[in-house]
């Protein structure tokens, strides 16, 4: 009876995966931008078959497409079917509208239809390029007018020292899950106005399912070839993210030359470091003389599927938006120069570490009075980590007492060589951090971590050995909002932001109300309040209003 019991159960879980659908919805903070700007958005990955969040894949996609094709891609971490994120519009946009094909990468594959995205307008003020064939003259579509769905009530109070009070009520009976945005109506937003025609819930589209899954990070695939010609499978290959001891990963290169790594998201523009190693004892043990002089390529495999996008409809611009779009980028180059991450307000995400939840035994070598060198440093303050010289070779030794080699970190990038980290300038090296316990990664067992944090995070200029490689990567984007509770109310700050507030995960319990302050940019104008997303049984809430 138990047997049939655990069959049926798989069966259902089979069949449900078989079933399953993520679909990914996407708002974001307006629908006109200048090339410069920031995209701010917020995701909704669904599950068609039960009718909620997902808690299948942990990355969604968005791609930005244009009438000439992809023009760019973000990634954002998925934390039980919600992310956000913020996707800087490069310059390499041509003015024009872009459609937001946004999706999973389990079902991610061809289309089986057209997708219907949302419709973003992009003026480069700094640029004549213009998508093909995707920009008429005419005079403008005017503001759009949305219609309200679902039941919430905004509240506007009054303007105090450069802040208004708002408040967002819930009066139904169910909880809500929303972005909220305050942005400003320029002249070009009521010149051109919106091209989406379509609800949040008619924005999207089905695609084959495919045998890949981001369940608990990026899946990172790469293709490694070595530059004499000769075979690269069985090797094994480090790979890690420069600056975050978390990001380490090791695995073997199969027989076609790739190895994917299991990745718990690597946030943000990253340089990933690849070194490749003969054998499980180069690993284990450090042995890679032979391998030194051996180089080799790197490169990050993206597959590309079929993308069948509904028609995108010319951008229409007339000569009345020219003193809007200087206005505009006027705006766009104040606020990019003055730009820091430190205004933004960082979101939770879920961290992914082979060291747990271990608080690991920092030292800031400046609170000590420093040695001459670096070994006659660790030996006299930093508890666990020894020099040791085995059969010549250099050895560094977390846990001591053992046999086992530890895990020696630089600025988070492994370094088998530790006579490379010991023969270090000590006056570079800003902390070292330990982790004094035995760490399994893959599954090769190291007893201890130790990483060297430079202050230049750059490995205090150490040139990396030739079978080393270095590929730039753009990871997940990390999660953040923008309350403006900070620098943007600072005097010294010149904020002129056309977006002044967002925040992209606001839940509202039923009968409950979500308040914030408001804080005003350094010019008049008029602003809208939009609120978008879903209620608890995925019906869509749409609602806006002017701030005043």
């Amino acid at each position: 009876m138990k047997k049939i019991y655990v069959f049926s159960i798989l069966l259902n879980l089979i069949c449900y995966f078989l079933n399953a659908q993520e679909r990914v919805y996407v708002s974001t903070d307006k629908d006109i931008y200048a090339a410069g700007e920031n995209l701010w958005y917020s995701v909704y990955c669904i599950d068609s078959a039960i009718g909620e969040y997902s808690g299948g894949s942990d990355v969604a996609y968005l791609q930005f497409v244009s009438r000439e094709g992809v023009a760019g891609v973000s990634k954002v971490a998925l934390v039980g079917g919600r992310g956000a994120g913020r996707f800087q519009i490069p310059f390499s946009f041509a003015t024009g509208n872009y459609s937001i094909v946004a999706y999973t990468k389990s079902h991610g594959g061809d289309s089986k239809g057209e997708f219907n995205g949302k419709i973003i307008s992009v003026f480069n003020t700094l640029s004549t390029a213009k998508v093909k064939d995707g920009v008429i003259q005419g005079a403008g579509r005017g503001a759009a007018v949305v219609a309200s769905k679902g039941d919430v009530a905004i509240k506007v109070g009054n303007e105090k020292r450069g802040r208004v009070p708002v408040s967002i009520g819930n009066p139904g009976d169910k909880p809500l899950r929303v972005s909220v945005s305050v942005y400003h109506v320029d002249e070009l937003e009521e010149l051109s106005g919106s091209y989406n025609e379509t609800s949040l819930l008619e924005r999207r589209g089905d695609f084959e399912a495919v045998q890949e899954a981001d369940y608990s990070g990026e899946v990172v695939t790469v293709r490694v070839r070595a530059r004499d010609g000769s075979s690269v499978a069985g090797k094994w290959l480090y790979m890690s993210a420069m600056g975050n001891t978390d990001d380490v990963y090791v695995n073997r290169i199969g027989e076609d030359g790739t190895a994917v790594f299991h990745t718990g998201n690597i946030m943000g523009r990253r340089d990933l470091v690849f070194e490749v190693l003969a054998d499980s004892k180069s690993v284990a043990q450090g042995a890679t003389a032979k391998d030194t002089s051996m180089v080799y390529d790197v490169e990050v495999v993206e597959k590309s599927y079929r993308r069948s996008v509904a028609e995108i409809p010319p951008l229409e611009i007339s000569p009345a938006m020219e003193q809007a779009l200087q206005e505009r980028g006027r705006r766009m180059q104040i606020s990019r120069r003055f730009e820091s991450d430190t205004i933004y307000d960082m979101l939770p995400k879920k961290y992914s570490s082979f060291a747990g939840d271990t608080q690991p035994l920092v030292y800031n070598l400046d609170d000590y009075t420093r040695f001459p060198n670096l070994e006659e440093t660790l030996r006299e303050y930093v508890k666990f980590v020894r020099v040791r010289r085995i059969g010549g070779n250099v050895e560094l030794k977390v846990l001591w007492e053992t046999q086992g080699r530890c895990l020696a970190l630089l600025d988070g990038i492994p370094v088998s060589d530790h006579s490379i980290i010991v023969g270090l300038d000590q006056q570079l090296v800003r902390q070292v951090v330990v982790y004094p316990q035995r760490y399994m990664l893959n599954h090769f067992i190291y007893d201890g971590v130790v990483n060297f944090v430079t202050y230049k995070g750059d490995m205090g200029g150490v040139r990396l050995p030739r079978n080393v490689s270095v590929v730039g990567f753009s990871g997940v984007s990390w999660p953040q909002a923008s309350y403006g509770g900070r620098g943007m109310s600072e005097a010294e700050y010149p904020n002129f932001l056309s977006t002044i507030y967002w925040n992209p995960v606001v839940e509202i319990p039923a009968g409950g109300e979500f308040e914030f302050d408001c804080v005003l940019p350094l010019y008049d104008g008029k602003f809208r309040i939009v609120v978008e997303g879903f209620d608890s049984s995925l019906r869509e809430i749409y609602a806006s209003k002017f701030l005043f």
